[in-house]
């Protein structure tokens, strides 16, 4: 262990050597602090936040991931390189050693500036309210809404009874002869589920559309509040873009008791929201069943609007933690990233020379920004090209880390959600656990392989 901690230390000083280190450290050291004064969001103090917050953690990422890239494919080909290890080598020291202290030194660096940048933009996060001249208002959401960790119940589509749907519209173009000729089975049948998937969302006009959440099991308080989210469309769009909703918040299942005696209040709400952006509104905790049960309904009046609503989203939250615990664990998510790409660099290092190893390592980075939307385009592409792609660019996709939607660190901060320690748990054992230790692996054993000096006479 000795060998490893030395070779770390080595590692850790040759970093701090290299120039991208002290480029990466003052452009962090200048951009943090300005953004959180230039930036503005949409003029509130809740949008200030979420935008320093969103842009300062995913910089910090960013540069942090760049940082370690190039360290890590770094440190070892150029000793190869230089052949500074002909003297190392020599020593009482395994190969396997020299590989973990590089990796060890590596990460130890990075994550010991993920915890200085990461302090920088928490302490700035909280300084803001305090340097904004916001009115109570607007202090009281940023502490309900931003500053909180609030857990997501989002809705659900009955796609049991949507599938039977669209097998039995299917079955009948195909039966009467009106499947277009230039669509196969397979597009037919995922244009007749997303028109399925959006009547679901639709609320046409005189109409009440509901949406049950389960399980939704409020920590102690009798301060508690539920926050509704939910962002629509509407077709044909009004002229102000402004829909009016009435809304009801409840156990509805007391309507149907014979003594009609309410155990929990019912709350009803009218709101006039824009199309296309996200609204919340908070209704008090005690509408929630004690099994956790709850309904939202919401009524189209025909005397206030003339369009039919469509619901993107619709999500139920309440608050299970507090910003600081978040926060931590948005921390942690990055960590893995760092830690993941580190031992990428460091394994690649060991049979490829820098400029190789740097690319390949970029390209894994990028790819998992993407990995998401590359999945989806190749989901939706025909059957010919998707067959070709399923034995090539989609198995590579598969195997590599995922770095955006839920694994991205940013969304967690902004929309006030907490990040869960199982799905924490999953993320280091899935990139650490296995990748990593992959990855490890296969350096380590092409290293110990490796003609590094050879002897002659």
């Amino acid at each position: 262990m000795r060998n490893i901690w030395a070779v770390a230390n080595n590692t850790i000083a040759q970093a701090v050597r290299m120039k991208i280190s002290a480029v990466v450290i003052l452009l962090l050291l200048i951009l943090l602090p300005m953004m959180s004064v230039i930036m503005i969001g949409d003029g509130t103090l809740m949008g200030k936040l979420q935008s320093f917050s969103s842009y300062g953690i995913s910089l910090v990422s960013f540069l942090l991931s760049l940082l370690t890239i190039a360290v890590a494919c770094y440190s070892l080909s150029t000793d190869l390189r230089r052949r500074t290890l002909d003297l190392v080598i020599t020593k009482p020291i395994l190969r396997y050693q020299i590989v973990l202290g590089k990796f060890l030194g590596v990460s130890l660096l990075n994550l010991l500036l993920l915890a200085a940048f990461a302090g920088i933009v928490y302490g700035l996060t909280l300084a803001i309210p305090s340097l904004t001249n916001a009115e109570p208002v607007e202090r009281a959401r940023a502490q309900a809404e931003f500053f909180t960790a609030r857990k997501t119940v989002p809705m659900k589509m009955d796609t049991e009874s949507m599938n039977q749907r669209v097998q039995q519209r299917l079955e009948k173009l195909e039966k009467e002869g009106q499947l277009p000729e230039n669509m196969t089975r397979l597009q037919a049948r995922s244009v007749l589920m997303e028109q399925e998937q959006t009547a679901a969302k639709s609320v046409e006009l005189a109409a009440v559309r509901e949406w049950d959440f389960q399980k939704v099991h409020i920590p102690p308080d009798p301060n508690a509040v539920l926050f509704i989210r939910y962002k629509f469309e509407a077709v044909p769009e009004p002229p102000n873009s402004e829909v009016f909703g009435q809304w009801r918040i409840g156990d509805f299942r007391q309507f149907q008791t014979a003594d009609r005696r309410f155990m929990t209040p019912i709350y009803g709400f009218e709101r006039s929201d824009s199309v296309r952006d996200v609204h919340e509104f908070t209704v008090p905790a005690t509408v929630v069943a004690e099994d956790g049960s709850v309904t939202v309904s919401f009524y189209n009046s025909p005397e206030m609007n003339f369009s039919t609503i469509i619901f993107s989203q619709m999500e139920l939250l309440y608050k299970v933690g507090s910003f600081g615990m978040n926060f931590s664990r948005v921390v942690l998510l990055v960590a893995i990233r760092l830690v993941f790409l580190a031992a990428m660099g460091v394994s690649l290092s060991t049979w490829l020379s820098f400029p190789v190893a740097v690319l390949c390592n970029i390209s894994v980075f990028f790819a998992g920004l993407v990995n998401t939307f590359f999945m989806d385009a190749i989901d939706g592409i025909g059957a010919f090209m998707g067959l070709i792609y399923q034995f090539t660019i989609k198995w590579f996709l598969y195997i590599i880390p995922r770095f955006d939607g839920p694994y991205s660190p940013a969304g967690y901060i902004v929309s006030g959600e907490v990040l869960p320690w199982l799905f924490l748990g999953k993320a280091f054992l899935i990139t650490i656990g296995i990748q990593m230790t992959l990855l490890i692996v296969v350096g380590i054993y092409i290293f110990r392989r490796r003609e590094i000096a050879k002897v002659t006479v």
